[in-house]
């Protein structure tokens, strides 16, 4: 018991992007820092450039991390994540972790105009080994893969080594995590479901003799802090949806038992009746995954996910519809610290 309260103690929070602009995530995540958070996490799909907000953002902290979670690994190559991961670390007064990721075909494909390429996993191995030859400092030619260099090398490689996390939902990419990253990130994820990644993560560094010291879990939460789900319903609703929606999330989502409304759900869009859709996802699968309720019952529910395994949570502030933005983000900021 000890021990489980002293790994709930010791339980780090981080905080994700929340802001619209460069400005509102600076103003945020210097609040956050003084509140005593501990790192601040960039995302990247057709919003802001995760790497220019991360460096403004590095450049006016004091000490915390930052992180990206994450970077697709197909619409920057190797040589170029290196170049980012370098750059940042430079400001970043904590360092910089660098999470990756193989996003969605819908975001690859058809908004960034770039072939989604081989299996995930095979794309995943490849992407990580030239990042941390780069890294190295190793000049780089390949003959094979995704990415073909011809005498490619960093110009400056970093001095310190810098951590690759890989986001990571299906079985298989959970064991690569365990076999050649630093670190985990999870999405949308239960309390089961975090033990279940833990073993695996176990399973793929066990294959490969590895020693997991160090190695960092993580789960990705969206969290508002109301004692009124009502409040925040349709804004959930419509954001899991994009998510019932992806193969990839299905297939975690049926492990505890919402493949039959995960498919009428679907099927409901499909057909035009979209409200329906919506109204279709079931509370359970959102508050289950979410953290919706007050402080203490979202610093219970993050004790129950530190015991099942988790080292780290990375919270994205969502605000109340029809208040000021940022001044709720700040309320829920200021009320996790």
């Amino acid at each position: 018991m000890k021990q489980s309260l002293t790994r709930v103690n010791a339980l780090r929070r981080d905080l994700v992007s929340p802001g619209r602009t460069v400005a509102e995530n600076i103003e945020l995540a210097t609040l956050a820092e003084r509140q005593g958070w501990g790192g601040f996490w960039v995302a990247e799909t057709a919003g802001a450039d995760a790497v220019a907000t991360a460096a403004a953002v590095a450049a006016r902290l004091q000490s915390a991390r930052i992180g990206s979670a994450i970077l697709p690994m197909q619409t920057r190559d190797p040589l170029l994540l290196a170049m980012a991961a370098t750059t940042i670390g430079q400001v970043a007064p904590g360092g910089f972790v660098l999470g990756l990721g193989t996003s969605t075909q819908l975001i690859i494909e058809d908004w960034h105009a770039t072939p989604w390429g081989s299996s995930p996993l095979e794309l995943t191995r490849e992407c990580v080994s030239l990042v941390r030859r780069f890294l190295g400092g190793e000049r780089i030619t390949t003959e094979t893969g995704r990415w073909r260099y011809r005498r490619a090398q960093l110009a400056s490689p970093p001095s310190a080594s810098t951590p690759i996390y890989l986001a990571a939902l299906n079985d298989r990419m959970l064991e690569l995590a365990g076999e050649i990253a630093d670190g985990v990130i999870l999405n949308f994820v239960t309390v089961a479901d975090v033990a279940h990644a833990k073993r695996l993560v176990s399973r793929g560094a066990e294959r490969v003799g590895r020693d997991l010291e160090g190695f960092e879990l993580i789960a990705f939460f969206r969290a508002t802090v109301t004692d009124d789900y009502e409040e925040v319903r349709e804004r959930y609703q419509r954001e899991l949806f994009t998510y019932v929606m992806a193969p990839v999330y299905q297939r975690m989502f049926a492990r505890e038992g919402h493949d039959d409304a995960c498919r009428e759900i679907e099927g409901l869009w499909r057909a035009g009746e979209r409200q329906r859709a919506l109204d279709r996802i079931p509370p359970a699968l959102i508050g289950e995954r979410t953290l919706i309720g007050t402080v203490d019952d979202i610093r219970d529910r993050l004790g129950a996910y530190a015991r099942a395994g988790m080292d780290s949570s990375l919270v994205f502030p969502v605000a109340i519809p029809g208040r000021d933005y940022v001044g709720d983000c700040t309320r829920i900021i200021e009320a996790l610290a």
